[in-house]
C-alpha cells in the first residue's frame, strides 16, 4: 500500500506496478481513487492497511508522524512500514513511537525526485529503524524496481546529506538571490554562458521542489555545522591568496576522480548487492 497522492507516491506506485500488488490510500479518498484509476492500481482505505505486507508513507517530514498515527491501529503483525523522508534524525524517532511494536520500520531516501521518468540505476538509501529482519525484503523490493541500494544509519545519512544537499542547495540558492538582485532577466539571457545555462536548469529544478529543499535546510541535524563550514570557505576564497587557491586546486583534483552512482545512465545490474555503510544500521 502506498499512502499519499503526491509526486513521490505517484512515482513509487507506477514503478511498483507489475512487480507487486499496489493499492493507493489517502486521507483524501477521492484523490486516491483518481490516482488508482489512472495507474491501474487498487484503491484502498487507510483502515485496510492490515491487508498489506508493505505500507509506504509518502507524507513530508513535518506530517509523517501524523500519517503513521493514522495507519498505526490497522497494521497487522509482521508488516513493514516505510517512508521516503529526506531527513532522518528527529523524524524517524517520532514516527517509530507512533507505530505499534509488532511492525518493522525502514526509512527510505530515494536520491531522485518525483519527476524522474526512469528510476533504473538510480540510488535509494535504506535506513533500518526497527526490525533488522526487514532490511532484506525491502532491499529486494527496491532491487526489483531496478534501483541501486545503499544501506545506512540515520546518523551517517544525515551527515552525508548535509554536505550533499544542504550545502549544495544553499550554494545554488545564494547564487540565485545574488544573480536576481544584480542583473535583470534580460541581461541574464543576453550574457548567459554555457555553464550558466546549466546552473539555471538546476535552479529551475530547485524552484519546482522548493518545499522539499526548505525542509532539508531546516530539519537536517548536521545542517548548521555544514553551513558554518560553507561560509568559512566562502570567506577564505573571497579573500583569495595562494593558500586559498591551493585548497581549491586540491579539492577539484580530489573531486575529479569521483564517479557518482546516482546517474540514471548507470546500469541497474552493475551492483546487485546493496552497499552497507561501516556504521551501525540502527539509529
Amino acid at each position: 500500500m502506498v499512502v499519499g497522492t503526491g509526486g513521490m507516491a505517484r512515482l513509487l506506485a507506477r514503478c511498483l506496478r507489475g512487480r507487486a500488488h499496489v493499492a493507493i490510500a489517502s486521507r483524501r479518498p477521492s484523490e486516491a481513487r483518481r490516482l488508482a484509476r489512472r495507474l491501474g492500481a487498487e484503491w484502498a482505505s487507510v483502515e485496510e492497511a492490515g491487508r498489506f505486507d508493505f505500507v509506504v508513507l509518502t507524507a513530508p517530514p513535518d506530517r509523517l508522524e501524523e500519517a503513521a498515527s493514522r495507519v498505526a491501529g490497522h497494521l497487522r503483525p509482521g508488516s513493514i512500514v516505510m517512508d521516503v523522508s529526506s531527513v532522518k534524525r528527529g523524524v524517524v524517532e517520532r514516527v517509530s513511537r507512533a507505530l505499534p511494536s509488532h511492525v518493522a520500520y525502514v526509512s527510505l531516501h530515494p536520491l531522485f525526485g518525483p519527476s524522474t521518468r526512469r528510476v533504473e540505476g538510480r540510488v535509494v538509501v535504506v535506513v533500518p529503524v526497527r526490525g533488522e529482519w526487514a532490511v532484506e525484503p525491502v532491499v529486494e523490493l527496491m532491487r526489483g524496481m531496478g534501483l541501486r541500494v545503499v544501506v545506512s544509519s540515520a546518523d551517517e545519512h544525515d551527515m552525508a546529506m548535509a554536505a550533499v544537499q544542504v550545502a549544495h542547495h544553499l550554494s545554488y540558492l545564494a547564487y540565485a538571490v545574488t544573480l536576481a538582485s544584480s542583473l535583470s532577466p534580460e541581461l541574464v539571457e543576453r550574457y548567459a554562458t554555457r555553464s550558466l545555462c546549466s546552473t539555471l536548469s538546476a535552479l529551475r529544478r530547485l524552484y519546482r521542489g522548493l518545499r522539499v529543499v526548505r525542509e532539508i535546510q531546516e530539519l537536517n541535524a548536521y545542517g548548521g555545522l555544514i553551513k558554518v563550514r560553507l561560509l568559512e570557505n566562502l570567506r577564505e576564497l573571497a579573500r583569495g591568496g595562494e593558500g586559498a587557491w591551493r585548497r581549491v586546486e586540491e579539492a577539484l583534483r580530489l573531486l575529479a576522480s569521483v564517479r557518482p552512482q546516482a546517474s540514471g545512465r548507470a546500469k541497474a545490474s552493475a551492483s546487485r548487492r546493496p552497499q552497507r555503510t561501516p556504521t551501525s544500521a540502527s539509529p
